[in-house]
């Protein structure tokens, strides 16, 4: 499944917005299939990958998608994780799960992306000093390889 130029943009909006009124920087990765069988494990390698772990405040949240193999993982650093529990996190990856479900994935990744921004609002708020650390972007394989 690829996304269309109108879905991505969308998601490049939706990340947008979660990192409004916050110190948090927000990164969606989507690739076709997951090369391991632990989502997770892959979610935190490429959080250290493509560098959310630098930064300043260590609020970053990865949102990782494998649409191919139909997995989907969220791992964020050290200073927003223990913000929320672990029903929080399955509620962002059951958003993706269940736009992906109807056929509108894209959709999916908007609503998970709203949870993660409320989430920063509430325990990361106030202006980001260190400014957009992260291109507000869609990576992929590509962008890892």
């Amino acid at each position: 499944m690829k996304l269309s130029e109108a879905d991505e943009q969308a998601i490049v909006r939706a990340i947008a917005n979660a990192e409004r009124e916050n110190r948090g920087e927000v990164r969606v990765h989507f690739e076709a299939t997951c090369p391991t069988q632990d989502a997770v494990a892959r979610a935190r390698d490429l959080y250290g990958t493509l560098g959310l772990n630098r930064t300043r405040d260590d609020t970053a949240v990865l949102l990782y998608v494998a649409h191919r193999s139909k997995r989907c993982a969220v791992w964020s650093g050290a200073g927003i994780h223990p913000c929320a529990d672990a029903a929080f996190w399955q509620s962002v990856t059951d958003a993706v799960a269940a736009g992906a479900k109807s056929g509108r994935l894209a959709e999916g990744l908007v609503n998970a992306l709203e949870l993660v921004g409320e989430l920063l609002r509430r325990h990361a708020p106030g202006r980001d000093h260190a400014g957009n650390e992260l291109p507000d972007t869609l990576t992929s394989e590509k962008d890892v390889s």
